[in-house]
């Protein structure tokens, strides 16, 4: 059976880089998710979860959890040049289906995209 998950290696875990990307980082919104975007020297793109409990119990929380980390391991093809992306999703952002939560993400990634070929 292939391993389709994400690596670890790909997941910011630690509370000093969450930091790092919170203190230095582009905020990006949609009216159910929001993304802090921090360019870092590292090989390959990491995702962050900072999953309020204003969303939901922590089974409706985990559930959003894991729909996150497959979109970003299905869509981080999309935007190379990230780095690392803290995703904060905000209360009804649990409610979405899975094709609406992707779009969101898919937009915030291209968000960040056209944002960095319009400057200098």
């Amino acid at each position: 059976m292939t391993d389709h998950r994400l690596p670890r290696s790909c997941r910011i875990c630690r509370r000093r880089d969450f930091q790092v990307v919170f203190d230095h980082g582009i905020r990006f919104s949609t009216p159910h998710l929001r993304a802090v975007v921090h360019e870092a020297d590292r090989e390959a793109s990491r995702i962050g979860l900072a999953v309020s409990r204003k969303v939901g119990n922590a089974v409706v929380r985990n559930r959003l959890k894991r729909r996150l980390r497959e979109i970003f391991r299905t869509e981080r093809e999309c935007a190379p040049e990230l780095r690392d992306v803290v995703f904060i999703p905000r209360p009804g952002c649990a409610d979405l289906s899975f094709s609406d939560l992707r779009s969101e993400v898919i937009e915030l990634l291209s968000r960040r995209i056209h944002r960095k070929n319009e400057t200098p």
